[in-house]
């Protein structure tokens, strides 16, 4: 199915394709093994990044308007259906590109280090 990951490294938002929940963390990448989904977008795209962020390698992160923090690493983006089961992301690369306010490396090591 198709997803957007959400590169923090190049600042770049990129049309993946996953077969199943298996491949969200290494399409994430940066030694992610748990994910977490910190929030579904109004279309039920539902948005998975590192839960262990911090402790991995990352180039930087990214937030959305209104948010107070920011999400370390990268993200990936999935459509969900209304049984929770992954489907073909609905929110189109263009419209994600306007969400994304990108965040340096340091900044999110100084976002984290307040806490």
């Amino acid at each position: 199915m198709k997803a957007l990951k959400i590169n923090s490294g190049t600042q770049k938002i990129e049309e993946v394709t996953i077969k199943s929940w298996k491949d969200i963390a290494p399409e994430i990448g940066n030694g992610c093994e748990i994910f977490t989904a910190p929030i579904e977008l109004e279309n039920m795209d539902t948005l998975y990044a590192d839960d262990e962020g911090l402790y991995n390698s990352f180039e930087g992160g990214f937030m959305m308007e209104d948010w107070s923090y920011p999400i370390v690493g990268n993200g990936l983006l999935v459509g969900t259906n209304d049984e929770g089961e992954s489907v073909n992301v609905k929110t189109t690369k263009e419209e994600l590109e306007k969400m994304i306010i990108w965040v340096s490396k340091a900044d999110a090591q100084k976002h984290a280090s307040q806490f």
